[in-house]
């Protein structure tokens, strides 16, 4: 089955050696997001 990674400038760059999301057999499989303000880097507090 083909792998089709997806990457994009719009979200923070990952910061491991993996993608933002891998296409694969119909699905999207999404790498987990942390609480991080991508224009200071700082973690975010509170809930959702």
């Amino acid at each position: 089955m083909p792998l089709l990674p997806i990457q994009t400038d719009a979200a923070p760059a990952a910061i491991g050696p993996y993608s933002q999301a891998v296409v694969a057999g119909g699905f999207v499989f999404c790498s987990g997001q942390i609480a991080m303000d991508p224009a200071t880097g700082a973690l975010v507090e509170g809930d959702v």
